[in-house]
């Protein structure tokens, strides 16, 4: 059922039609994004709409937006029983969250996949720069047979969540956690064979970092967030142009991860370090 046809003669027809058509499932937990104003006046009765309209569902989250260098959610718990902490199951891979303290984005899905699925990790040393709770550690961990996967975190709560979800995985005799940020930890650990950069807005500023950490012939997977007409050459070369003196690089990918709102798209460009 479309729970906004529950909300008809509930809330003005103006705002019911511009509540989102999708609801975000995480575990027994609904999320609703409600960044528009005046759809956030009525989120205890979107809340009760989307508990009815939703199967197996213990509460609802409503989000009106997000905040801070964390990317952290503003939002609450609008409907339904308990708080929001509960665990999601994506890949195989057991997620353990609060979506009211920390994002999870869906639409990531296929990035995650990809790294799950690449040989490119089995034996590899790798550097998870911006490791939230383990979004795009764990795939790797669980699926393939990494020899180390070191994981940085400057977020206390993410970071809390991501030791929790390496004891949920029982993959705590490859990936090693650390509180702190990613230019303090480099510092910390050896050269690695692969670095994923899942940050947005402000990676390229992080460029020297991995590219100082990586191995040559190592790869650096740099997520960012470009305009969606920018064809994969320009989009490479505006990473490319970022890349500080003394590194030589190749682009050996750009794909794209999920729309990121209007006119804009989340991708990946992937290199190579030559020097």
């Amino acid at each position: 059922m479309d729970y906004r046809e529950l909300l008809e003669g509930v809330v003005p027809e103006g705002v019911r039609r511009r509540l989102p058509r999708r609801v975000l499932r995480l575990g027994d937990v609904a999320v609703v994004r409600l960044y528009d104003g005046e759809a956030w006046r009525y989120r205890r009765e979107v809340g009760e709409a989307v508990l009815e309209a939703v199967p197996g569902v213990r509460c609802v989250v409503a989000w009106r937006g997000i905040s801070g260098v964390f990317r952290e959610p503003v939002g609450e718990v609008v409907a339904g029983e308990g708080d929001a902490e509960t665990v999601h199951v994506e890949l195989g891979v057991r997620y353990k969250l609060d979506p009211t303290r920390v994002m999870f984005a869906k639409g990531n899905l296929r990035e995650k996949r990809r790294l799950a699925e690449r040989g490119l990790f089995d034996g590899a040393s790798v550097f998870d720069m911006f490791a939230g709770i383990g979004y795009l550690s764990l795939p790797v961990a669980v699926h393939r047979d990494p020899e180390v996967v070191y994981c940085a975190e400057l977020n206390p709560v993410a970071y809390r969540y991501l030791v929790e979800n390496v004891r949920l995985n029982d993959v705590g005799d490859v990936v090693v956690p650390f509180l702190g940020d990613c230019r303090e930890v480099a510092g910390l650990i050896p050269e690695v064979d692969v670095v994923i950069m899942g940050y947005l807005k402000g990676t390229l500023d992080f460029l020297d970092v991995a590219l100082s950490k990586v191995r040559v012939g190592g790869r650096v997977m740099v997520h960012e967030v470009f305009p969606a007409d920018w064809d994969e050459g320009r989009t490479a070369g505006e990473v490319l142009g970022a890349v500080p003196g003394g590194f030589e690089v190749e682009v050996v990918d750009v794909r794209d991860v999920k729309s990121y709102g209007p006119g804009l798209v989340h991708r990946v460009v992937e290199l190579v370090r030559l020097k």
